[in-house]
């Protein structure tokens, strides 16, 4: 997936390029923002690298990869008649969806599958695209500010969560309550922790956070593929010269379609509109970009992080 600033900016500029006005829930900046990061938002409980998860604990892992759409359009459907901050963060959490199933395949065939190299690599390309096309240094910029809503998650936005997720994953039988909420406070505490504009922490703590912190790209490789080298989708070995930023700007045409359609479907829910937002939106895995019932997985890779 791409890290926490690619997937703010995409939210960003998804709601500028269809808001011809103010719709009251694009107010709630933070819950849009924190939606935005999906079910990363679980890869951050109990991050810590010396403590061992129980496998049924991996919600993060899950939510990207099965039952994807089912997942998605329930909590649009629930959202339509919930409150301006629930349904900012679902807005969020959609277009979450949508970035990842496009560019997944380009970062997990570049960085491979050893060690950190995933998120190194997400971390990279969010440093050079702030930089690059917004002349803004991630390292400076204390992102856990953004995704800030308080220090509980709201009530509703948790219960929202942990219905959907009993509904889709039954298996799942932990107390979902605790965990979606530690998941929040554990992200927030993780970016607060990462953030390093001076460096120091990189020095010190190299081992631990060198792979997840922001810091500038000294290197010269070609991490966004801007000279379209051909390279393999990790599932299907599917040839293409596309540039992350090809990924990108196809995602958001995608967005900016689907997301129009949430907004009008919350304004006026009926069942035509719902039925063309499930076909839209299908049943497609964060990881692969494939649909599901395709039951592909990635293996393949050619990292560009050593």
């Amino acid at each position: 997936m791409p890290n926490i600033w690619t997937h703010i900016l995409f939210c960003e500029e998804v709601v500028d390029s269809i808001s011809k006005t103010h719709t009251p829930f694009f107010l709630n900046e933070r819950f849009m923002k924190l939606g935005a990061q999906g079910p990363d938002l679980f890869f951050y409980y109990q991050f810590w690298p010396w403590i061992k998860h129980n496998p049924d604990e991996q919600i993060g892992t899950v939510l990207h990869t099965k039952h994807c759409g089912p997942f998605i359009m329930d909590l649009i459907d629930k959202a339509k008649t919930m409150d301006e901050q629930i349904q900012a963060y679902v807005f969020g959490f959609i277009t979450h969806h949508i970035l990842d199933r496009n560019t997944h395949p380009y970062i997990h065939y570049r960085a491979g599958y050893k060690g950190n190299n995933h998120q190194r690599l997400e971390v990279i390309i969010d440093t050079l695209i702030m930089e690059k096309y917004h002349h803004l240094k991630t390292w400076k910029l204390p992102v856990y500010k953004e995704i800030d809503v308080g220090f509980f998650l709201p009530k509703d936005i948790g219960t929202l969560l942990e219905k959907n997720i009993q509904k889709h994953y039954p298996d799942l039988t932990f107390n979902l309550v605790k965990y979606i909420q530690k998941s929040y406070r554990d992200m927030k505490f993780a970016q607060r922790l990462l953030y390093d504009p001076y460096g120091w922490k990189n020095t010190v703590f190299k081992s631990i956070i060198s792979a997840y912190s922001h810091r500038p790209v000294t290197d010269d490789k070609d991490y966004l593929n801007l000279n379209h080298h051909t390279w393999y989708h990790p599932a299907t070995k599917e040839p293409s010269t596309k540039s992350f930023i090809d990924l990108y700007n196809k995602s958001k045409v995608e967005a900016c379609d689907i997301m129009a359609n949430v907004i009008k479907y919350w304004v006026e829910p009926n069942e035509s509109l719902k039925t063309q937002l499930t076909l839209m939106i299908g049943n497609i895995s964060y990881d692969t970009g494939k649909d599901l019932a395709l039951n592909v997985v990635n293996q393949y890779s050619d990292s560009l992080i050593e």
